[in-house]
């Protein structure tokens, strides 16, 4: 039987960005982070970038907001950029005393190289891109993580770490599984009908992203010491 091509936007942006979707699925930090046998240290690196990385990806939710022109996909935007600030912020918050960071250790953690390359693709998306664009870029940061938790959710490590069971059932939850289907059928309403350049381009910003995940993971596996020599091969063509 001949195999359906995808139907919605969203299927053919992961199906397009599948290499670094599976690669970041079977990262050592990932697969160790399931099993609750990831070394602490790393988790606390993890966490102190990604506290670091919400605040740019918060701004680039209210930017959305800015450029869209429809009242209800801005208070859509709005609404996930307070949620970025109250939620995971305060997940971070509850996490950080437990891995031995104070509210100031988060505060002054600069930036590692991975972190800054996935915000600046970000914020240009959101200054130089049409928003269908900008949506397909945001999407792995939504899509890819309850992905990966609940594969997680599904294991039963033989360890069990109370930190990482926390940070796995936020992702895997109710709450945040309402956030990934506003923000995916925005993108689906948004990429129906595209342009092939600019559905070209929404391709290429999500894959980029996808790849992102990927780093952010590896820079926290290395400890930020070895991100320059990470590859998850090579981006299909824009026609593909």
């Amino acid at each position: 039987m001949e195999k359906l091509a995808p139907s919605l936007f969203t299927e053919q942006l992961i199906l397009h960005a599948a290499q670094p979707w599976q690669a970041a699925h079977q990262h050592p930090f990932v697969q160790g982070l399931g099993q609750h046998t990831l070394p602490r240290e790393r988790f606390a690196y993890f966490i102190r970038q990604d506290a670091v990385y919400l605040l740019d990806f918060s701004r680039v939710l209210a930017m959305g907001a800015a450029r869209s022109g429809v009242r209800s996909d801005e208070r859509l935007f709005l609404a996930h950029a307070e949620t970025v600030h109250a939620v995971e912020a305060a997940l971070h918050q509850d996490l950080g005393p437990r891995l031995g960071l104070s509210a100031a250790d988060l505060a002054a953690t600069a930036p590692g190289p991975v972190t800054v390359a996935y915000q600046d693709h970000l914020v240009r998306a959101a200054w130089t891109e049409p928003l269908p664009v900008l949506v397909a870029a945001l999407l792995p940061c939504y899509v890819l993580y309850q992905d990966v938790a609940r594969t997680m959710a599904t294991l039963s490590p033989t360890a069990h770490v109370p930190e990482y069971q926390e940070w796995i059932e936020t992702y895997a939850g109710a709450e945040y599984g309402q956030a990934v289907a506003d923000m995916t059928a925005l993108a689906n309403r948004l990429g129906s009908g595209l342009s092939p350049d600019v559905a070209a381009r929404a391709r290429r910003a999500h894959w980029r992203s996808a790849r992102y995940e990927w780093l952010f993971w590896e820079q926290a596996w290395t400890l930020g010491a070895n991100f320059a020599a990470a590859r998850v091969g090579t981006e299909p063509s824009l026609g593909t």
